[in-house]
């Protein structure tokens, strides 16, 4: 395993007279004709720093060497800064480094591909607000250039001889045949912590090396849904850990372990302005992969107890029973609830697609109208067309149910997460506020991704109650676009909220850690006792719930009264 590491931030600079090499940065400094940006970076050992080519793109020549490498320009420089160069009066000293070379992270321009799907112009990279960083052309990845260094490109730097330099960075390297290394594979739900000097820009003496951490939500093979544990040591790793700028570069460790498992790329962003709180991540046996010809590094092994079947675990069980389901041109989540194939929702997923005949309790969709569902698993992947919308509510509740033919199997069997019943939740731990939990749902990436459901953790932030029974659960877990109808679970992989929406700001920004869930405790009844016997009559009673819970989903409060004041000009509240 790869212990032997530092967090360090990493600065270059270059001629840029006109300023318009700070395209698509959060953060810069223009000054006499040059601009400088920082990002993060990973010191080895032997006085090699990895860090994002996206840091170096802007300066780097259009054209390649005589040799085929990539270069920077004359007048331009990069140093580095580690913490321990930090005195206690906040006074940095920065270590000159060189341009070893810039290396691709094989397989991950392949993996953005798959997880992007057919049009590359909704996607950019970078912090800009509709325009990706230079080197980040989303419609050149199918081959590596400088057109795209900036999403997958490695830049090796080596540091030049300085008295600052920690002792344990001027060592000879370890990572020898005598001392082997291992990898770990990423699995989904497994912690990670990402390093990095955010905002380091501002006042490096301070930012520099702050965390954020996570799980892995999800992985991301080049070409296909990795089966074995070599193909998911080499998958792209999407993370929930908070992403700030100037963090790209920077190394992500395991968190039980301390081991290096990545290095942050440029965070992904939608150019319609949808919000994607969702990390990417360079494995580590990419990094290694690039970075061997500079360090002598043995041949790469997984170790054991990490060689795991990808489907174990409570956390991929639920996962497999979450589906994506299409009306129209739009997408959202669903869970199967039954071996039989019927499907848990949301009404609001169908509300502007439904006819103006039918009721909610017998409803359907307007003529030329398409409904399929895609049933997923690591091996395999089904669209069913044939497909019965059976309920809708027209309440609070906002549950819509589906039914898909029970022939519809993976594997020889349909994934189901079945609604526990009101003695099995009372027999359970109940969900309180803090207790940990997972979102599952097709967030972010639509139909033409073909990437399996995200997995992002959060905390219970609060449990809504009337009559001392729960009615609404609000969570951390980041939830996006697409996550409707997908689930919240707990620790146990047991299903515990169907996933409504989000918190939204009084401009209409979606606040992705604030999302609201229906309790099972709400719904169960009612949908068991359908599955039971086939009545509808029993799914109808979701469409009268108490005043009161009406109120609570539809967030109405009492706003404030004050005596009336001479002369006020009123302008327009915004709740």
């Amino acid at each position: 395993m790869i212990q032997n590491w530092s967090s360090v931030c990493v600065r270059c600079h270059g001629p840029d007279p006109n300023g318009f090499k700070t395209e698509g940065r959060a953060f810069f400094h223009n000054e006499a004709g040059y601009s400088t940006f920082t990002a993060s970076g990973v010191a080895l050992e032997s006085g090699l720093i990895v860090t994002s080519a996206s840091l170096l793109r802007p300066f780097l020549m259009d054209k390649l060497s005589s040799y085929g490498e990539m270069v920077l320009c004359s007048n331009s420089g990069v140093d580095v800064l580690f913490e321990s160069n930090i005195d206690d009066e906040g006074h940095e000293t920065w270590i000159l480094a060189d341009l070893v070379a810039v290396v691709e992270a094989e397989g991950m321009l392949s993996s953005i591909r798959r997880l992007t799907g057919q049009d590359p112009s909704m996607w950019i990279f970078g912090w800009g607000p509709n325009k990706g960083q230079l080197g980040t052309d989303m419609h050149s990845i199918h081959r590596f250039s400088l057109r795209n260094v900036g999403i997958s490109g490695l830049a090796i730097l080596r540091l030049r001889p300085s008295a600052v330099t920690p002792p344990y960075i001027r060592e000879q390297s370890i990572l020898s045949d005598y001392y082997p290394y291992h990898l770990s594979v990423p699995t989904i739900g497994k912690k990670l912590t990402l390093h990095g000097s955010g905002f380091g820009l501002i006042a490096p003496s301070v930012l520099i090396n702050n965390i954020s951490q996570g799980i892995v939500a999800n992985i991301v093979h080049p070409h296909r849904a990795a089966r074995r544990a070599d193909e998911q040591a080499s998958s792209l790793i999407l993370t929930d850990a908070k992403f700030l700028p100037g963090m790209e570069g920077g190394a992500v460790s395991w968190g039980e372990t301390g081991e290096l498992a990545g290095i942050s790329m440029l965070p992904i962003r939608r150019t319609d302005g949808e919000p994607v709180d969702i990390s990417l991540v360079i494995p580590a046996s990419c990094i290694v992969s690039a970075i061997s010809p500079y360090m002598a590094i043995p041949k790469q092994s997984l170790l054991p107890h990490h060689v795991a079947a990808l489907n174990s675990g409570s956390l991929l069980n639920s996962r497999q029973a979450v589906v994506m389901v299409q009306v129209g041109q739009t997408w959202a989540s669903g869970v199967v609830i039954s071996k039989q194939g019927h499907i848990l929702t949301n009404a609001h997923v169908f509300t502007s697609f439904l006819d103006n005949i039918s009721n909610r309790t017998w409803p359907n969709l307007r003529s030329g109208v398409s409904l399929r569902v895609r049933i997923d698993s690591p091996q395999q992947q089904q669209w069913v067309d044939d497909c019965d919308l059976i309920f809708v509510s027209e309440s609070c509740w906002d549950v819509a149910l589906i039914k898909i033919p029970e022939t519809c199997v993976l594997n020889g069997f349909l994934p189901f997460l079945p609604l526990r019943n009101r003695d099995e939740i009372l027999k359970s731990r109940p969900i309180t506020k803090g207790s940990p939990l997972f979102a599952i749902g097709h967030g972010i990436f639509g139909p033409s991704s073909g990437v399996l459901p995200l997995i992002t953790s959060g905390i219970c932030s609060k449990v809504v109650a009337y009559n001392n029974q729960p009615v609404m659960l609000l969570s951390s877990a980041p939830v996006h676009r697409g996550n409707s109808g997908g689930v919240l679970v707990n620790t146990d992989g047991h299903f515990v909220g169907l996933v409504t929406g989000n918190g939204k700001t009084s401009t209409g920004r979606t606040i992705t850690h604030l999302n609201f869930a229906i309790p099972i405790e709400a719904i169960t009844a009612a949908v068991n006792s359908y599955l039971m016997d086939g009545d509808r009559k029993w799914l109808d009673r979701l469409n009268s719930p108490p005043s009161r819970i009406d109120d609570i989903w539809s967030l109405r409060g009492t706003p404030p009264v004050w005596e009336p004041v001479d002369k006020v000009h009123q302008i327009a509240s915004k709740l």
